[in-house]
């Protein structure tokens, strides 16, 4: 595929939308450094600072605890905040956050890392609650539906193009610099990445779609707690429903991973950011190809076919014994993640109410927010009980398990994006 067409933007776009796609880009561009830097190793300097994998799964558990429970205010706050006023406000105060961890070497002592790193993780609850519910809002405000499979796609691939070489990079950083010094420099570069995307949110505005009734003025809306449950909320139940046990499913995967890459198969910080790389270079290709997938079977059978691949790659994980079967399932994993990345997210949007979205999106927030902490909490206790290896097993067949339920489901509201070229 020729790149330079792929991101060329359609001829028939109005200004408006067109600058709304630049942004969005751009925010997602900006993101990709922090997603290859802060993100892809902030569990492995946990645990090069000592933490366990219940620790690990407590850095997750403890600020699901507290959007559990700021949810729904959170949602019935943003009923009378304008979504693109909440997201750049949240976007800013979370990401400025984000330079303490370059300073945390600098502001404790060793033996508070990780104690350091939980303090972070409740401080960020709120404006990441915010920015978690109001973002839905603001996309779909921002890019009509016709065209959200497009940008999702667009953005998914934009971000794992810049991922990639910004993980080698920091790979590298890592071999060559003493510890904690390379973990540093690490973190800063993903505080640049992060707070450069407030600058590109802040310039995305509301944009009318013509298949939808208009965008509810925030004052007008409904200032009840539980939104209305009609056909279209049923339908939407469902579909959030089914999404939280998937998710359950991948958070509890999720904090046995840094103990096995480091612990157990004692890899180095530059095969692991090599196994993130080709993930990530993988899920930019896939990202490419990800709108034509989903107009031929649906955003609902992509996220089937992406959890079964997960299934196979925490399969990979669990019968690992080097590096070779991590690099396999670094590259099932991106390729699930490209397919994921888009479609499950779309799949969740298609399904969203056209009324009192922001009460949704709360609801949404807080199964998801369930969802990270029952997994944090469960994973790690089913593997001390029997084992990483047998519990990842279990866990792959619980992925492969949702994705035949999402298979066998009734298309619902979630039907085929039909975007544009």
């Amino acid at each position: 595929m020729n790149l330079r067409s792929y991101f060329r933007l359609p001829p028939n776009l109005s200004p408006e939308l067109r600058s709304n796609f630049i942004r969005l880009f751009w925010d997602i561009a900006w993101w990709g450094f922090y997603i290859g830097s802060t993100a892809s190793f902030l569990a492995i300097y946990a645990t090069r600072c000592g933490a366990t994998p219940e620790q690990i799964g407590l850095l997750t558990a403890i600020p699901a605890v507290l959007s559990l429970l700021l949810s729904l205010p959170i949602g019935w706050l943003l009923k009378r905040v304008p979504a693109g006023r909440a997201t750049v406000f949240s976007a800013l105060a979370g990401r400025s956050l984000f330079l303490v961890y370059a300073l945390l070497p600098w502001l404790l002592p060793p033996r508070l890392q990780v104690e350091g790193l939980f303090v972070m993780a409740i401080l960020l609850a709120v404006p990441n609650t915010v920015i978690g519910i109001s973002f839905g809002q603001f996309f779909v405000e921002a890019i009509p539906r016709e065209w959200r499979g497009t940008v999702v796609g667009a953005r998914n691939a934009i971000m794992a193009m810049i991922t990639f070489p910004v993980t080698l990079l920091c790979g590298q950083i890592l071999s060559r610099m003493p510890f904690p010094g390379s973990y540093q420099v690490v973190f800063f570069i993903g505080f640049l990445g992060a707070i450069l995307t407030v600058f590109e949110l802040r310039r995305v505005h509301p944009v009318a779609d013509p298949a939808l009734p208009p965008i509810q003025p925030a004052l007008t809306q409904s200032r009840r707690l539980l939104p209305a449950v009609n056909a279209e909320a049923r339908v939407y139940l469902k579909v959030i429903g089914i999404l939280f046990f998937f998710n359950i499913t991948n958070n509890m995967v999720a904090p046995l991973i840094p103990d096995l890459l480091v612990n157990q198969l004692q890899l180095t910080d530059a095969l692991i950011s090599l196994g993130t790389a080709i993930s990530t270079l993988l899920v930019f290709l896939v990202s490419l190809r990800i709108a034509w997938l989903t107009r031929r079977i649906g955003n609902r059978r992509a996220t089937a076919i992406g959890a079964g691949l997960l299934a196979l790659q925490t399969l990979a994980l669990a019968l690992a014994n080097g590096s070779a079967l991590y690099i396999l399932a670094a590259v099932i994993g991106g390729i699930a993640s490209g397919i994921l990345g888009s479609a499950q997210y779309n799949y969740h949007l298609d399904s969203l109410p056209q009324t009192e979205r922001p009460s949704w999106l709360s609801w949404s927030m807080l199964l998801g927010n369930a969802a990270v902490l029952l997994g944090a909490l469960i994973g790690p206790a089913i593997a001390g009980f029997i084992g990483a290896d047998w519990a990842l097993i279990c866990f792959a067949i619980l992925r492969l398990g949702v994705g035949l339920v999402l298979l066998r489901e009734k298309p619902g509201n979630s039907l085929p994006d039909h975007q544009q070229p």
